[in-house]
């Protein structure tokens, strides 16, 4: 696991340069500088202006670099205790983008939990999917009895069951209609997080239909927070 302590370490006696920026209210640790050009500081004004000023003050900081951890879980970004940690390996801007507001989102999910999950009608609609989705594999000759489809959280066999023996590209297919992407199969956490990327910088329409339970917990809690600033002035 992702060590927060020697990353900070790390910076201070190595990348004495690059050290510490903020921008629009994020503080920005470069562990390592980004591979690709890429404009990072117009795509965090761009969060801040789509997301809930409350959303983005949960987090204390983000580090940008190379950690071995993203590579044994075949991963770029991830959060932890209040913490973002995002590769420096990016494609372009929207991939930032993405994974900037996908690790926001599990702060999101902690520091409203109760909120998002207290009526239980997010998980039984990912478990009803998932419910679905075993049924159409082994349909399909794919053998699922191995593997627990109603573990919400994250599951390493499933996962690598739904990522190496079935394959992204053909789950795919399985998907259409029940989830937002692959990822969003994978877990609980994954399937609230990628409905929250959906929300706030892609297609709310789509959610809304895909996911309705996701898009009207994010847009009541916007409700939520809105009337508890208002409050605050009157």
């Amino acid at each position: 696991m992702i060590n927060k302590k020697k990353v900070v370490n790390y910076v201070k006696n190595k990348n004495a340069k690059l050290s510490n920026q903020k921008v629009d209210g994020f503080n920005i640790i470069f562990k390592d500088p980004f591979v690709e050009d890429i404009d990072y500081k117009n795509i965090f004004q761009h969060i801040s202006g789509v997301l809930p000023e409350e959303y983005a003050s949960n987090i204390d900081i983000i580090y940008v670099g190379e950690f071995d951890y993203f590579d044994e879980r075949k991963i770029n970004s991830l959060y932890l205790d209040g913490a973002i940690y995002v590769s420096n390996i990016q494609d372009n801007e929207e991939d930032l983008l993405d994974d900037i507001v996908h690790e926001i989102a599990h702060s999101v999910e902690k520091y409203y939990a109760e909120d998002i999950y207290a009526d239980g009608k997010i998980e039984k609609s990912f478990l009803h999917k998932r419910d679905i989705l075993e049924r159409d594999l082994r349909h399909y000759g794919y053998d699922t009895t191995k593997y627990d489809f109603n573990e919400i959280e994250f599951n390493k066999e499933l996962d690598s069951f739904l990522y190496e023996e079935v394959g992204y590209d053909k789950l795919n297919t399985f998907i259409q209609g029940l989830f937002i992407s692959e990822y969003s199969a994978t877990s609980l956490k994954e399937y609230f997080a990628t409905g929250f990327e959906e929300y706030y910088i892609k297609d709310r329409v789509y959610l809304k239909d895909i996911s309705p339970y996701i898009y009207d917990k994010l847009a009541s809690l916007e409700e939520k927070l809105e009337g508890e600033k208002n409050e605050i002035y009157i």
